[in-house]
């Protein structure tokens, strides 16, 4: 995932972060949210489809589309220096957990998930969701 300086810039207009460095910082911090625009880069989202997110949607009668996906949780952690523009960062997808609840328009399951960026040096972020698929007519 490279880090764009004129992305870093557009997306921190687009979000109103007010902060001077992120528009006029040649080697702009990113804004923490940021990383969000890995789905710009990368694919994401394997996890979701994988065969124990399947398994758990068929016990309970979910179909496991993205038309019936709901973001609940993203939760954004920095290790370290705050990446910056001009740099690039590999991402890597991991599950890490499945768990089926009863709300209050039915069966879900609710599948939390890791993208790790890295470099050279290591792990430089985290980004923690957490999604839930819940029956069609629900969502």
């Amino acid at each position: 995932m490279p880090i764009e300086r004129g992305k870093v810039r557009e997306y921190a207009r687009a979000t109103g972060a007010a902060r001077p460095a992120y528009l006029e910082d040649p080697e702009a911090p990113i804004p923490p949210t940021f990383l969000a625009t890995v789905t710009f880069w990368t694919t994401v989202g394997r996890t979701l489809g994988g065969p124990e997110v399947r398994q758990a949607c068929a016990e309970i009668g979910i179909e496991p589309d993205v038309r019936s996906l709901l973001s609940l949780e993203q939760e954004y952690v920095i290790h370290g220096r705050v990446p910056r523009a001009g740099e690039e960062l590999r991402v890597e997808e991991r599950l890490h957990g499945i768990e089926t609840k009863h709300g209050r328009r039915g069966p879900m399951v609710l599948v939390r998930f890791v993208l790790e960026f890295s470099d050279d040096h290591g792990l430089r972020a985290e980004c923690h969701y957490t999604s839930a698929f819940v029956r069609k007519d629900a969502a």
